[in-house]
């Protein structure tokens, strides 16, 4: 049976460094995806940061309160104000979604359909330059809501109330339907 990340977290502060780097294991590539959707422009940011939120999370472990919210959540939110803390130090804050993120989009297709395949490339080329023209809280809602992550989750890495979150989530959508309705794709 598989333990929970309370479980794992309580393991790790009684000393075990096993259950640190289970929990790791679990979040790794989410985290990792998350960062290079939220700063695409360099591998070596993407790592800094990755680094960073691990070593933040192991020094603020003791402190995490389950009942604040899910790990994976409280885990995004380090992530993200480390990302944010990134782009101020640089003073940049546009994002550009790289054709590399753009996996996460495509259906898996297979190689003796190559039409299909052609078409898949189409769509994921069509989303990426779709969301990279939403405003940076309405990509993060969508990026985040792919992620799996709860809207509550979403509203708290945000700071912003849960009808924020969600009015962002509804604008994102209407806007990428307008926007990829204009180049010949419907959703």
């Amino acid at each position: 049976m598989e333990r929970s990340d309370q479980e794992l977290i309580k393991g790790y502060l009684a000393g075990s460094d096993h259950d640190f780097g289970i929990l790791f294991e679990r979040y790794k590539n989410q985290l990792y995806g998350y960062l290079m959707k939220m700063i695409p422009e360099s591998k070596t940011d993407v790592d800094d940061v990755f680094q960073k939120t691990w070593i933040k999370v192991m020094l603020k472990l003791p402190f995490y309160n389950a009942s604040s919210g899910h790990f994976q959540a409280w885990l995004f939110r380090i992530g993200h104000n480390l990302s944010i803390d990134f782009f101020r130090s640089r003073k940049r804050l546009k994002e550009h979604l790289s054709m590399d993120t753009l996996e996460d989009y495509m259906t898996p297709i297979s190689k003796e359909r190559p039409a299909a395949e052609m078409m898949n490339r189409e769509i994921a080329v069509a989303v990426g330059t779709a969301l990279d023209q939403l405003s940076t809280e309405q990509r993060e809602v969508f990026l985040l809501r792919q992620k799996g992550l709860s809207f509550k989750e979403i509203a708290s890495i945000q700071k912003c109330p849960l009808n924020t979150a969600l009015a962002r989530m509804q604008y994102a959508v209407k806007k990428l339907r307008e926007i990829l309705s204009e180049g010949g794709f419907s959703l």
